[in-house]
């Protein structure tokens, strides 16, 4: 049995249904589950949908969001649980997963299949893809809330299309989306891209300030630290796209981007370009994600850790 047919068998025998994005939600876990709540409501099934993270503006926008409840699932009953991106408890933070009839849905190569059933595809631009194909399957509708959430997460997860993820299947998806629901593109993209703060737009200068270029321009590093906050109420995860502004120099092929979280413990985030894979530098790390956008956590001195990735990508651009 097709592991679609085996979500769709689970789906038709249950009654109360639990979704859950993974932490520090973007725009293509919460789009993802946004639309599946819709889709699963319009199959008249009870759902609710439980994040551990509060999701960061302009995210809270998408429609329908304020389903979203914050807190456990956990000791709640559900005969089945939807987890969107990770069905690990370190990657949504809900304890007790184990009581529960799972469902991962994820397109990273690094998802762990510790669910019941693990639907990943790592060769899927985003999750929107697969719940569009879980819609069109259970034969549902796409309403233009659906249709908005699914053409959200599909345009992020590819950068508005420009990211070496976007394929015939993602354009196409993304096509018919636009025609069955109705929704306008340009509506999306100036919600996800084209919808800041002042705090943003102020914290995009200071972090932009701290711009290095190494190995012949073809490595870029910025830093966000924890002083450039403030006391602003932004979310690390708002801070996302700001690495996409310090890669788009030319000749760069590979950007890192050093969150620091506390003293001497960082988020880096590395993005990458052509053959270079930002998969095996993170993995180095303990961490995980794509070919050209993945990340990992780094616990030291700044220093050292520029120093160490630098001799580390060195060796690999000159290969």
């Amino acid at each position: 049995m097709k592991i679609i047919e085996q979500i769709k068998d689970k789906i038709n025998k249950a009654n109360d249904i639990v979704i859950s994005s993974h932490i520090r939600p973007d725009a293509d876990c919460i789009g993802s589950g946004l639309a599946l709540f819709h889709i699963l409501k319009k199959l008249g099934k009870n759902v609710s949908y439980y994040n551990i993270d509060e999701a960061a503006f302009p995210l809270t926008e998408l429609p329908g969001h304020d389903v979203i409840k914050i807190g456990q699932v956990y000791p709640k009953k559900f005969d089945l649980y939807f987890l969107i991106e990770g069905g690990t408890e370190s990657r949504t933070g809900q304890k007790n997963l184990d009581h529960y009839s799972t469902i991962n849905i994820d397109h990273h190569a690094s998802s762990i299949n510790d669910s019941d059933i693990n639907w990943v595809e790592p060769d899927a631009a985003a999750v929107g893809v697969l719940i569009y194909e879980l819609a069109v399957s259970l034969d549902v509708k796409i309403d233009k809330t659906i249709g908005f959430n699914l053409y959200a997460a599909i345009s992020s997860d590819t950068g508005s299309f420009k990211y070496s993820n976007t394929t015939e299947r993602s354009l196409r998806i993304a096509s018919e989306i636009i025609k069955e629901s109705g929704i306008l593109p340009d509506e999306v993209s100036d919600l996800l891209y084209n919808t800041n703060t002042y705090n943003k737009v102020m914290l995009l200068q200071n972090v932009l300030s701290t711009l290095e270029l190494h190995l012949n321009d073809r490595l870029s590093i910025i830093e966000l630290k924890q002083e450039f906050l403030g006391t602003t109420n932004i979310k690390d995860v708002e801070t996302e796209d700001i690495v996409a502004i310090a890669r788009s120099i030319g000749s760069l092929k590979v950007t890192l981007f050093f969150k620091e979280l506390k003293k001497d413990h960082y988020r880096v985030s590395i993005r990458a370009r052509g053959i270079f894979n930002a998969q095996k530098i993170a993995k180095l790390f303990g961490g995980g994600g794509h070919k050209h956008a993945s990340g990992f956590f780094y616990n030291g001195n700044i220093i050292e850790a520029k120093k160490e990735l630098l001799e580390i990508i060195s060796k690999e651009l000159n290969k």
